[in-house]
């Protein structure tokens, strides 16, 4: 099992590599998924490659945000300089991206990124027609799930430890409507760690606990995962060394025979690097709603130490639980009361040991106060002292009279030999093996350390400085030949190739809900129809009951079996089905008995991307929201088979976890929830999250066979009809919460809401 640590700097990546890592994952400076991490330019990341090669580790490079037409050739510049660095792994998430290098780039290998929302065996059949050997599963999969996906033959990699996006990674739109921040490329603001307001209490409703996975890899192993994945591409080295070091642990013990679970002293010492609510298991490993969610705070717990106990002329007094060191970075808390940051400046103090911390002025605290630990400064000193790791080096020297010197140098997988003048004839002090042994033992500042010299010699000599550049020589040579034993044969670069977009106009279409907007619809709109309830039973007699043949929108997350269940209706109702709209790209990986498009799930903001769809057989494609009304003119010229959105709330979020099961506490039992279904008091049924503004976004389930998936769509419908209609372009208009009364309204041009907002029309995401 792989230890892929994340490299967000050069720093970062050092300390991986002294941690234990087997591979790291970072980004190039541009089209990244991370944009506010270091990422890496062209030179930086050349010195990487060599570095984490040099020591045997893998580099695997994020290219997986999604791309506009006009990015498309520095894209291919990128993957270029990527090819000739000759990277282990290039992530993509745009199906453009992906074409490039199955056409460009057939060597490099391809990862397909968890930004691809892939979460079934389907999704994953689907990522080898794109020419993947990977595949980073959403991280919503649960162990079943993973366990089917690896007997696809290819790699899965699962997110293993740290920070967990509460909406399925690809579809959040959230940041991007809200601003000009678009999470799909690489620049997400974090509204889910905003405070909103549910059923009048207002906390962090959409900020989820940090996973931990570090004592469940032995059911990962066994599931079949071939890389662990650590997020924390925006946190600082230390954090990247303290983590990949326990997970290397934990690795080495499974590989051993003997795994181990941490101990006490691990399991803190991860906690204290950076823990959010604790830590949860996971998807991967059960966790649901209450377990997933902690609402109560959004940054750092840190570790508590104790209790304020007295308080006393500038000074507070309390007995740490741990040992408090100088340089401490302490946090005290109460409820009511802001957080209060300090560090602790004094002599180490032993646990259960009264310690004195002076207060700054500013500072208002009070008895029974807790102390917190945000940051430990031995731990972040001994994290920051961990060496680069040692290469042993064996060597031998032959030196004789009036031949060259030679020097053989190997690291037991690789062999270099070196030559140098000619030795001398000793005039009265011979080379002894000791006085030769003592030069070649010096590598200075690298990273090969000695374990073994031969020398043969007799009558010879050669002097201190001859020897000493003979061995930089052998060493660098050395390096260089380790750097090459690691690195990946050259790759080729093929011509692109070319591709072309049918004229193919299409109808007027609206996404329905509800059987009365249906209704609603005049002839010549093409209807779109996404149930509330995916259950066979509903959806059989939604579908006999309908007055029209529709098109069937699947849901974007949902298992292999409910796409078995959605697949055979088209045998069952041929008068009422026209064909399906698929919900995310993964299920282009599934046999459909009955035509296929690509719907809002599969967003598409480069005409490359939809070339490759209609290649693979949808009829019709959905324009990226995320487009201004250049780039949306541009994309959809030539009658190109595109819906714009053109009316109706945008979907911000995809959420797993249930806001009015984590508003009541609730651990278990969401699949069989029937909360709604009863018409609970409590259900999630007309709800809606407030932000700080009085911005109200609605809530509405999707009731599938595992369980119900939540919704969140923004707070005001987007209104771009007379826009789209100008630009002569096939409007999508997408009804939600609307009566039959306004759908019908709508449709005929009418104004139906006091407040709209026409997105990103006028104002481009970066």
């Amino acid at each position: 099992m792989e230890n892929l640590a994340p490299a967000g700097s050069m720093e970062a990546l050092e300390r991986a590599v002294a941690a234990g890592a087997d591979a790291v994952y970072l980004g190039y400076a541009a089209f990244s998924a991370r944009a506010g991490a270091g990422n890496f330019d062209s030179a930086q990341l050349a010195q990487a490659v060599d570095y984490c090669h040099l020591h045997g580790v893998r580099v695997h490079v994020t290219v997986n945000t999604l791309i506009k037409d006009g990015e498309l050739a520095e894209v291919g510049e990128v993957l270029s300089l990527l090819n000739r660095l000759r990277v282990d792994g290039v992530l993509v998430q745009d199906l453009a991206v992906a074409d490039m290098l199955r056409t460009r780039f057939p060597d490099l290998p391809v990862h397909a990124s968890t930004q691809m929302a892939l979460h079934n065996v389907s999704g994953v059949r689907f990522a080898r027609t794109l020419g993947c050997v990977r595949v980073v599963l959403a991280r919503e999969c649960g162990l079943d799930v993973i366990r089917d996906a690896a007997r696809e033959d290819l790699e899965i990699e699962v997110f293993g430890h740290g920070a967990q996006c509460v909406g399925v990674s690809g579809e959040c739109l959230f940041s991007s409507m809200l601003g000009e921040r678009s999470g799909n490329r690489g620049r997400c603001a974090q509204p889910c760690r905003l405070p909103y307001t549910y059923r009048g209490k207002t906390a962090a409703w959409l900020s989820p606990r940090d996973v931990c996975l570090r004592d469940d890899l032995p059911a990962l192993a066994g599931a079949g995962v071939a890389s662990v994945k650590l997020e924390g591409r925006l946190k600082r080295p230390e954090y990247v060394a303290v983590t990949a070091a326990s997970y290397r642990k934990a690795i080495d013990s499974l590989e051993n025979g003997h795994f181990a679970k941490a101990g006490a002293d691990e399991r803190l010492a991860l906690r204290q690097m950076f823990n959010r609510g604790d830590f949860m298991r996971g998807y991967a490993m059960g966790a649901e709603d209450a377990a997933v969610i902690y609402p109560e705070r959004v940054n750092h717990l840190g570790v508590p130490l104790g209790k304020i106990e007295r308080v006393e002329r500038g000074f507070a007094r309390f007995t740490p639980l741990l040992a408090l060191h100088d340089g401490d970075g302490l946090q005290l808390r109460a409820e009511g009361t802001p957080d209060q940051d300090m560090i602790y400046s004094g002599k180490e103090i032993p646990a259960g040991q009264e310690a004195l911390l002076r207060l700054r002025p500013d500072m208002r605290v009070r008895p029974g106060m807790l102390v917190c630990r945000l940051t430990d400064a031995r731990q972040m000193a001994q994290a920051a002292a961990l060496p680069e790791p040692s290469i042993a080096v064996d060597m031998r020297l032959t030196a004789f009279p009036g031949q060259p010197l030679t020097l053989w140098l190997s690291d037991g997988e690789s062999a270099v030999t070196v030559t140098g003048p000619e030795a001398q004839q000793a005039r009265s002090r011979a080379l002894t093996a000791e006085d030769a042994a003592r030069c070649l033992e010096k590598t200075g500042d690298t990273c090969f350390k000695v374990r073994d010299i031969a020398v043969e010699t007799a009558d010879a000599f050669a002097a201190v400085s001859v020897l000493n550049a003979l061995r930089r020589e052998g060493l660098d040579a050395l390096r260089r030949a380790r750097i090459a034993a690691h690195t990946r044969q050259a790759g080729r670069e093929l011509p692109d190739r070319a591709y072309e977009i049918p004229a193919a106009p299409q109808p007027p279409t609206a996404l329905c809900r509800t059987p009365a907007q249906l209704d609603a619809l005049p002839q010549g709109v093409r209807a779109l129809y996404q149930p509330e309830i995916y259950t066979e039973d509903s959806l059989c007699a939604a579908l006999t009951a309908l007055n029209r043949p529709v098109w069937l929108c699947l849901p974007t997350v949902c298992g292999d079996a409910a796409l078995d269940m959605l697949a055979g209706l088209a045998g069952r109702f041929p008068d009422k089905l026209l064909g399906y709209v698929l919900g995310s790209v993964g299920q282009l990986g599934h046999p459909w008995p009955l035509p296929v498009a690509a719907g809002p799930g599969i967003p598409v903001m480069n005409r490359r991307a939809m070339a490759v769809l209609l290649e693979m057989g949808c009829a019709f494609v959905t324009a990226s929201p995320e487009l201004s009304a250049r780039e949306t003119a541009a994309l959809i010229a030539g009658d190109a088979p595109a819906l714009v959105w053109a009316y109706g709330r945008v979907r911000l979020m995809l959420l797993h976890h249930c806001p009015a099961r984590v508003y009541l506490g609730l651990h278990t039992g969401h699949a069989a929830c029937r909360m709604c279904d009863d018409h609970a008091p409590d259900a999630l049924a007309g709800q809606v999250f407030t932000d700080r503004r009085g911005e109200r976004f609605p809530l509405l389930r999707q009731r599938l066979p595992e369980g119900c998936r939540v919704e969140l769509l923004n707070a005001l419908p987007t209104d771009l009809r007379r826009q789209v209609s100008e630009l002569g372009a096939a409007p999508l208009n997408v009804f939600t919460l609307e009566d039959a009364r306004e759908t019908a309204a709508v449709l005929a041009g009418q104004l139906c809401a006091e407040k709209t907002t026409t997105g990103h029309w006028n104002r481009p995401v970066t």
